[in-house]
């Protein structure tokens, strides 16, 4: 197959970059976070018939797409699309392809461990210990057993989550509006209502995906209706968040704390005021990017294209929308 792969922003795990160099396909990768006229250069230069996305500067548009006058394919090397323009690639009659189910439990079991790092006290110990204070008194860890999980967004995520939580006696609802009645079981309640879900969780933890209606969901008016010394959990896209309202409620303790694995801004200012507190967890947007999940994400979306390029149909499940 004398074809021509470019991965944008990134190497693939070997074993994705196998699958294509198997089937005779040529594979070019950029550095991470390239900007749009890198692309552009990019796309001239190798006139991919398919994409990989990674990591982009910005997003994915109709004159990347245009550029090399050859681009067939579009896999998103993960599933949240939000760096690639789904109706100018759907003009252009270019499928975009996502990696469904690849990393979900990467995310789910990053968002418990932000939970228990931040209800447990571990960042502030560790801190203290290192500062040389061993002083057993300031502990202020709690036990998640008995407290409110509330998850936005029920897909797989959210559902590998909230099974995990039950698991640990913890109580369980989530909001998602677009989730079958079919997928709420063992205990996990439905809520119709996000503010109501909001005002009663102990911990918030999002998994929505990033649209124009989610964007800035969780604002000011919202952060206010969360519980005193609620902790919210970010392991979605950072804009569903208001950042400047997320930090003012954390300086103000009205939030015990944040765990946040993504940004506004990716990569962040290094002045970022979230990481000033004390009362904050940050990770560099990686839940979804174990080793394990690389491997698994990299394996689909070359599978992914491979199936276009060969002229067949993939399932439903890995188109986006």
């Amino acid at each position: 197959m004398e074809k021509t792969v470019v991965i944008l922003g990134g190497e693939l795990a070997a074993e994705g970059r196998a699958i294509l160099e198997e089937a005779g396909v040529g594979v070019v990768s950029t550095p991470p976070y390239i900007d749009r006229q890198a692309v552009i250069e990019a796309m001239n230069r190798h006139k991919p018939d398919a994409v990989i996305v990674r990591l982009l500067a910005d997003i994915l548009g109709r004159k990347e797409m245009e550029a090399g006058g050859r681009l067939r394919h579009i896999a998103k090397h993960g599933v949240g699309t939000n760096d690639i323009d789904i109706e100018s690639a759907a003009r252009l009659g270019i499928p975009v392809s996502v990696t469904t189910g690849s990393n979900g439990h990467s995310v789910a079991e990053h968002a418990l461990g932000l939970m228990m790092a931040l209800v447990k006290d571990f960042s502030r110990q560790d801190t203290l210990i290192r500062d040389g204070v061993w002083d057993k008194n300031q502990y202020q860890g709690r036990e998640l057993r008995g407290q409110h999980l509330g998850l936005v967004g029920f897909g797989f995520i959210g559902q590998t989550l909230g099974t995990m939580a039950l698991a640990l006696g913890m109580r369980v609802s989530a909001f998602d509006p677009h989730t079958p009645d079919s997928a709420f079981r063992d205990g996990i309640r439905r809520e119709s209502d996000l503010d109501r879900l909001l005002s009663q969780a102990d911990i918030v933890s999002l998994h929505c995906p990033l649209t124009p209606d989610t964007r800035n969901l969780i604002d000011a008016r919202r952060i206010a209706l969360m519980k005193p010394g609620a902790f919210l959990v970010n392991t979605a896209r950072g804009v569903v968040v208001d950042e400047a309202a997320l930090v003012e409620a954390l300086k103000s303790g009205h939030l015990a704390g944040a765990g946040l694995d993504s940004f506004a801004l990716e990569p962040p200012d290094r002045d970022n005021p979230l990481f000033k507190l004390t009362n904050t967890i940050v990770t560099p947007h990686v839940a979804g990017v174990t080793i394990d999940a690389k491997r698994a994400m990299a394996v689909m979306a070359a599978q992914n294209v491979l199936t276009t390029l060969r002229g067949q149909q993939l399932a439903e499940r890995f188109l986006a929308r």
